[in-house]
């Protein structure tokens, strides 16, 4: 049963991950389009503006619409129904649902940081150590599914959830 969850598991977050990467690209596709059509040209962006521009284009809806899907019956992102697991929360289900991907998808802001920082000039190790520390708590994240008697990673814990077949811990 172990291993047959966590195949599941894995299966739903490579299936998530695949449809955030279909996100990405349109998103992509359709600023350079709407940039070549208006503009002639891609924007120069600062610092700033490509913080901004990265938070509130991939991590806030990403974050969000995980967030609204798991709060929602069946309580499950796309890759968690293909594989007939769910979300449950012990906590109300909206706020539960926010904070657990708020931490789920912090990894990836924090890799957006370091990198962005890297890309205007500031190589220094301090912010290679940030953009790297996303990738490793990533790996927490991972090797505590693995791990743990229960497969709960960090975010679970913080927002009193668990994944498992159909509507669990409610």
């Amino acid at each position: 049963m172990e291993k047959s969850y966590l195949k599941k598991r894995f299966l739903a977050l490579l299936i998530d991950y695949i449809i955030i990467w279909i996100y990405l690209i349109l998103l992509f596709l359709t600023f350079s389009i709407i940039y070549i059509l208006f503009f002639d040209e891609f924007p120069e962006f600062n610092e700033i503006s490509a913080h901004l521009m990265a938070f509130f284009t991939t991590v806030l809806p990403v974050t969000l619409a995980f967030s609204y899907m798991e709060s929602r019956h069946p309580y499950a992102t796309p890759g968690k129904k293909r594989t007939g697991l769910a979300v449950g929360n012990k906590l109300p289900l909206l706020p539960s649902s926010l904070l657990r991907n708020a931490f789920k998808f912090l990894p990836w802001h924090i890799g957006h940081t370091g990198v962005i920082r890297a890309m205007y000039q500031d190589y220094s190790v301090f912010w290679f150590m940030v953009g790297n520390a996303g990738f490793v708590l990533a790996g927490v994240y991972v090797l505590m599914v693995l791990f743990r008697d229960d497969h709960r990673h960090l975010p679970d814990m913080i927002a009193g959830a668990e994944v498992g077949a159909g509507r669990v811990g409610s």
